[in-house]
């Protein structure tokens, strides 16, 4: 099996012109982790009536003029159980600020709601401004500058990763950690939070593992797929696009701090690795499809 693998840095000309590319290649599967949630109906098309499979992998695509599958990180859920359980720990009534990845794109606005819902349901008040990272690791830090300068007072932090590098804005600053931090997915942070907390507790968090391992999912969706094979009736978290929701398949926080498993990731992830996981073909295949 042969690959090729395109970047188009959240740019949808570019995008738009790698799939071209690919069509004209002759791929049998195209995945697409896709800038915005609609337009590209007609490349898809055209991808589809050259044969093609073609799967959007991570970010959902939610056009209902085109028949895809999505196979998407649920995205909510990674929000919605980071707000729960930031006020679980710190009680309704506290404050948190909420930075965000990047503002339009799906998978961003599908955390935010989650977080906004969990606070909601918490007790939980979203205090200052709209912050957006744009995962970008010095933005996020810069970010967490500003809002130190800002003087807000808060309890905790929901952040859409970045995570170690906002906190980093803290140590620069010399400044007290909040009582919450949370959710990152990277070596770095994990490493982070079992040195701050092994020896006493300094500072709840949230890890929870990511993308990009949801692409190798889709991938092997596609690979069943092109092996003739068919989706079962109700796999579908939203059959009217044809959606399908990978949870999260770990969730560290203070309380694992002794956890054989994380302890053994804090000490040898590399610090800019991801935590991450994918559905083998064979997974794939006895839960998704006939």
């Amino acid at each position: 099996m042969s690959y090729s693998s395109f970047v188009s840095n959240w740019d949808a000309a570019t995008e738009s012109q790698q799939i071209e590319n690919s069509i004209n290649e002759g791929f049998d599967i195209i995945l697409v982790n896709p800038v915005s949630s609609t337009g590209l109906d007609p490349i898809i098309e055209k991808a589809q009536e050259a044969g093609i499979v073609y799967i959007n992998a991570d970010c959902e695509y939610t056009s209902t003029d085109v028949n895809i599958l999505n196979v998407c990180t649920d995205q909510y859920w990674l929000g919605y159980k980071t707000a729960t359980y930031a006020g679980d720990v710190l009680g309704s009534g506290a404050k948190v600020v909420m930075i965000a990845a990047l503002d339009g794109n799906v998978a961003n606005t599908q955390r935010q709601q989650g977080f906004e819902d969990g606070a909601k349901e918490k007790g939980l008040e979203i205090v200052g401004g709209r912050y957006n990272h744009d995962w970008n690791p010095v933005k996020s830090q810069q970010i967490g500058t500003e809002i130190l300068n800002s003087g807000i007072e808060f309890d905790g932090v929901l952040i859409s990763q970045c995570a170690e590098n906002a906190l980093a804005a803290f140590d620069a600053a010399g400044k007290t950690y909040p009582k919450f931090f949370g959710f990152g997915d990277t070596g770095e942070w994990i490493q982070r939070m079992y040195n701050l907390n092994k020896d006493e507790k300094k500072m709840d968090f949230m890890v929870l593992s990511n993308p990009p391992g949801v692409g190798a999912s889709a991938l092997n969706f596609g690979l069943n797929m092109i092996l003739g094979k068919t989706l079962k009736d109700d796999v579908y978290n939203v059959p009217e696009i044809h959606s399908i929701y990978l949870k999260s398949k770990v969730c560290w926080t203070y309380d694992d701090i002794n956890n054989a498993e994380f302890i053994e990731k804090a000490q040898t992830m590399e610090p800019g690795d991801a935590l991450t996981y994918w559905l083998t073909i064979d997974e794939v295949a006895e839960q998704y499809f006939n």
